[in-house]
């Protein structure tokens, strides 16, 4: 059952960072780059940008936040495995319990 879980916390992992790889990589995140003054100008302008800088913050912690939790998953399941290796050891050492 551990090594289940350990498993499934590893696989958790695994899909926030893939889901933080594609918000960083979502077209959304580079329209800054198509927002200057050559593309518009004026005070709509500027609170389109203010507003897109914005999003694009909050996009950004969001993908902070899962590789966070990412990574605390991964080390929940290193947990787990050693926890497992050590009784495992221990068993084996005195199998009479």
């Amino acid at each position: 059952m551990p090594h289940r879980q350990a498993a499934a916390y590893r696989q958790r992992a695994a899909h926030f960072r893939t889901l933080a790889t594609d918000m960083t990589n979502t077209p959304s995140m580079s329209l800054h780059l198509h927002a200057g003054v050559d593309t518009w100008h004026g005070p709509r302008a500027d609170a389109c940008t203010t507003q897109l800088a914005g999003a694009q913050h909050v996009v950004r912690e969001a993908v902070d936040d899962l590789r966070t939790r990412a990574f605390a998953f991964d080390r929940r399941a290193e947990e787990l495995e050693a926890a497992i290796a050590r009784a495992e050891h221990e068993a084996v050492l005195h199998p009479e319990g």
